[in-house]
């Protein structure tokens, strides 16, 4: 939860930094903003949020509790994993094949449904 919450911050205070700037004078289109993301930490994010998906879809209630503890100190909820998730499944490439793309997704929306499932 460490980890999670230093790339958010990281990645929160790039997207603040950006929207606080002229976009029209930069001329940043989404695909330069969501690369300015990465760089701020916002893969790595991804991944975290990707285990925390994964061990949720366990169904492990124990794990589950300790999850949500650590989201509710943070004052994070499930609600926030799933934004990060969904931002990663809508940027998953096809450099492995479109099968493999689809197979991913397939598996992030699985995590998504477990975290609202509850």
């Amino acid at each position: 939860m460490e980890l999670y919450m230093r790339y958010s911050d990281r990645v929160r205070s790039e997207t603040e930094r950006m929207n606080k700037l002229e976009l029209d004078d930069l001329e940043m289109d989404e695909d330069e903003i969501y690369n300015r993301k990465l760089e701020a930490g916002l893969y790595t994010l991804q991944l975290i949020a990707v285990v925390l998906g994964h061990l949720w879809s366990s169904e492990n209630q124990q794990m589950r509790a300790r999850i949500d503890l650590l989201l509710r100190q943070q004052k994070l909820t499930k609600h926030d994993v799933k934004a990060v998730l969904l931002e990663y499944q809508d940027n998953i490439g096809d450099v492995d094949g479109p099968e493999e793309k689809e197979r991913e997704q397939a598996r992030i929306q699985r995590f998504i449904a477990a975290l609202l499932a509850q």
